[in-house]
């Protein structure tokens, strides 16, 4: 019999024990091997369906030629017998003649014999293994892989679980160290060998797994363990007892093989990922109840009545991609399942016509998930909310639970064709919008969607990202989320950004990714009017997204369309739905009511969001410099005290939003309370121990502070040793001419202004330039300082200016009654 290996390393043995070498030298060859005998179900290929796989590039004649030459050199090899066909389309394998590792292992866990099926399992199936131009097959593979390492790892759990309730603690640790072989980053298993290993008794063993675990993990990851994981170690390590804590999931409960977020709102990743920004269609509640539009069609999560909630976000997948299908049609509007799951002033799941009526919806798509000896049961209904009547009986879908794609698809096509039915016949042809992502890579993508978007730790999202991306290499959405989280303010790494785009480029991205990711890049590139341009055409494309109206809004806003702006946002519902959650909404609404002048708004809304986000630094700042505008210098200095009593924040930190402040009240005339928050601000500074002190970020904001309040000696002095570090870097060149020119020093000014020319990037936007109008103006040079501030700005420096705004900047307080500088910073629309 010939003996095929595929899990682990790759290996192909003749009945007689040969290895079967010419097979191994054609990659090709192998891989058609290696399907035919692993695909499930196991049976006889159609020869289209196997062209379709390997060859998808070459027309049908040629793709023939290519599979009979290979199946010619397999039978060749092989011997008599092994391949089998049946009529003149269809082939496989007699596996009678040909025994796989595959089918073994499947076999064994199938009667129980798990210890038997570990030993098969010796690595990845075809591990290291990759063939070009064959997309198909590479995902196959994935999937593949996915599925049979969740077997093995539920078959080490098993057994731990196994020899532990039978008082065998060494063996159960054996066990588990081998899951956490075939799973490396899956934490509930890394507690449990963990514990394992601290019963009995070596603790040092317990400690080196962790540490291990931690140094592969920020490796491979760039992250660190989940708080739980590191509570865990430390108790072992102090010798103290642990808190008690909720019994950890094993891997037949989590399809999960990496550590997920624990988010003070985990369903909002999982909603947001539903909506998927770049393709996915998500909700605007409107303020006031719509009539109900046939073509508009609310998809909500499917409900979860399996007993088994770690499957709830496989209802969530089940909306997202039946939406997306729908999307894609530009027949109908979908709107958003994200109302649902998110927001506190929820329509309960129990009742979504009454949401359906809320959003306009005439079409309401809804369903359950059941479990059925062993697989995923998928029931769907389209209700007519018009009439109140169920439009088709769906049958339903089955599938495998923990790899549902191919199940999802045939649901969608069922759905699509009852809407055909109903509303409009057009959508009966087939859907281009691509495959329903790997489980496990829309997991991840949901826990960096979590962490980047409701809880702003973009550096924290990207390994989640990456994950994602790696786990399924057709998954568009994680590699646009993390070019986003590149691009944005917090890590300003456009040219990560410009990577991953090309990498996009070479996708089949849908009309609205490719639109998303035009947006992020025209941002990078500081070209803000198309990046607007380009918000328009999202939500003119997906007109029910709060989420896209929101990001229209920020790019309005920072276009200098402040009123425009605050039309869109004060349409939107910040404190429900997609939005829940996020204080950004309320940072947009504010900063352009105090650019407008309208302080009285300004406030209320910056209340608004302290009531909601009460212990949230970004919120106080908001409050700060609604007072500081509406001349209560005194309430704001009151106020600085509950900077420090608030918890970090991933965006703003204490020092720059008391300098901001200060800033604010110097602009507003009352020098007093400014030079007072000056002061506080360098204390604070002053404070900090010794090694925060030391830190770059932290002495350029020392120096900032210094050069605020008019210390032009101590500002120096700290920028100057940071210039002579990084003399390639714009700001500390840029402050370093700034004090020059406000001493008088001239001939000093100048050379640093040409210096500052040749540190302007591709994507720095306008940053030099900014720093050059900073000292034009302090040498007096208005019509050059309003020119270069004006390239700044066209160069994109508003991301900066921000935060350190063009009416508070010191440099420019000899422009501010200049009718070319008004002119420039006066609102478009």
């Amino acid at each position: 019999m010939v003996e095929f290996r595929i899990l682990g390393a790759l290996n192909l043995l003749s009945a007689d024990g040969h290895e079967l070498k010419a097979i191994l030298a054609q990659p090709k060859r192998v891989a058609l091997l290696a399907y035919l005998a692993a695909a499930t179900p196991r049976r006889l290929h159609r020869r289209d369906s196997l062209i379709a796989l390997f060859w998808p590039e070459l027309d049908q004649e040629h793709a023939r030629a290519a599979l009979r030459q290979a199946l010619h050199g397999l039978r060749q090899e092989l011997g008599e017998g092994v391949l089998v066909s049946r009529g003149d389309e269809e082939v496989g394998l007699d596996v009678e003649r040909l025994r796989c590792d595959v089918v073994e292992f499947e076999r064994a866990t199938q009667q129980g014999q798990l210890a038997d099926a570990l030993e098969l399992y010796r690595g990845e199936l075809l591990e290291g293994f990759f063939i070009r131009g064959a997309i198909g097959f590479e995902q196959w593979l994935e999937d593949e892989r996915a599925r049979l390492r969740t077997v093995a790892l539920r078959s080490a759990t098993a057994l731990a679980e196994q020899r532990q309730a039978g008082g065998d603690l060494r063996e159960s640790a054996q066990w588990t160290r081998q899951a956490l072989r075939i799973a490396p980053f899956d934490e509930p298993t890394l507690r449990r060998l963990i514990r394992t290993l601290d019963s009995l008794g070596d603790r040092a063993g317990a400690l080196d797994v962790y540490a291990a675990f931690t140094q592969r993990l920020k490796g491979e990851l760039e992250a660190d363990p989940a708080p739980e994981t590191a509570t865990l170690a430390n108790s072992i390590r102090e010798r103290k007892t642990a808190r008690p804590t909720a019994p950890e999931p094993s891997p037949r409960q989590s399809p999960q093989a990496m550590p997920v977020a624990r988010a003070r709102r985990p369903l909002f990743g999982l909603a947001v990922a539903v909506l998927g920004i770049a393709g996915v269609v998500l909700g605007v509640t409107l303020r006031s109840t719509p009539s109900l539009n046939p073509k508009r069609v609310l998809v909500v999560p499917f409900t979860n009545r399996t007993g088994d909630s770690t499957l709830d976000p496989l209802g969530n997948l089940a909306a997202d991609w039946i939406t997306r299908g729908l999307a894609s049609t530009e027949v109908l509007e979908p709107v958003d399942p994200g109302a649902i799951v998110v927001g506190a002033n929820r329509i309960a799941v129990s009742d979504p016509e009454e949401l359906a009526r809320a959003t306009g919806s005439g079409m309401l798509v809804s369903g359950s998930l059941y479990l059925r000896r062993g697989q995923i049961e998928l029931n769907a209904r389209i209700t007519d909310v018009r009439s109140g009547s169920v439009v088709h009986p769906l049958e339903p879908v089955f599938g495998d639970p923990h790899e549902p794609r191919a199940a999802l698809k045939v649901l969608r096509e069922r759905i699509m064709s009852a809407l055909a039915e109903a509303v409009d016949l057009r959508l009966g042809g087939p859907v281009q919008a691509g495959n329903p992502p790997r489980y496990e890579a829309y997991l991840a993508f949901s826990a960096g969607v979590e962490i980047f978007y409701g809880g702003r730790r973009a550096a924290d999202a990207l390994p989640y990202f990456r994950r994602a991306a790696a786990l399924d290499s057709t998954y568009a959405q994680p590699l646009i989320w993390a070019a986003w989280a590149y691009g944005g303010t917090a890590l300003d790494q456009c040219d990560s950004t410009a990577v991953l785009a090309k990498r996009l480029g070479g996708m089949n991205l849908t009309p609205l990714e490719q639109l998303q990711i035009d947006r992020v890049m025209a941002r990078c590139h500081g070209d803000l009017p198309a990046a607007y341009a380009l918000g328009k055409r999202l939500t003119d494309a997906l007109p029910s997204s709060e989420l896209m109206w929101e990001q229209l809004a920020r790019d309005a806003l920072d276009f200098n369309r402040l009123r425009e702006a605050i039309t869109i946002l004060e349409r939107l519902h910040p404190d429900n739905g997609a939005l829940s959650g996020r204080a950004g909404y309320y940072n947009w609404l504010t900063n352009a009511y105090h650019l407008l002048g309208e302080h009285d708004r300004e406030l209320r809304a910056a209340r608004r969001a302290r009531q909601r986000f009460p212990r949230n630094l970004a919120t106080l700042r908001m409050e700060l410099l609604a007072l500081s505008g509406l001349g209560r210098g005194r309430e704001v200095i009151e106020r600085l005290d509950e900077i420090e009593t608030l918890p970090p924040d991933p965006i703003r930190l204490p020092a720059p939003v008391m300098r901001e402040t200060a800033l604010d009240l110097a602009a507003h005339g009352d020098s007093v309370a400014a030079g007072i928050a000056f002061a506080r601000t360098l204390a604070w500074l002053e404070s900090q121990p010794a090694a925060e002190r030391a830190n770059e970020d932290q002495r350029f904001e020392r120096a900032l502070t210094h050069y605020a309040a008019g210390n032009a000696d101590s500002a120096h002095a700290i920028a100057a040793e940071l210039a002579r570090r990084h003399p390639r870097d714009a700001r500390y060149t840029g402050l370093l001419g700034t004090l020059a020119a406000q001493r008088g020093d001239r001939a000093e000014a100048v050379r640093v202004s040409g210096l500052l020319v040749a540190l302007e990037r591709p994507f720095g936007r306008g940053e030099a330039s900014y720093w050059r109008a900073c000292i034009a103006a302090r040498l007096g040079e208005r019509d050059a300082a309003v020119d270069l501030l004006t390239r700044a700005l066209d160069a994109g420096y508003v991301y900066q200016v921000r935060f350190l705004d063009a009416h508070v900047e010191p440099s420019f307080a000899t422009l501010r009654r200049d009718p070319r500088f008004e002119m420039l910073l006066r609102p478009k629309g």
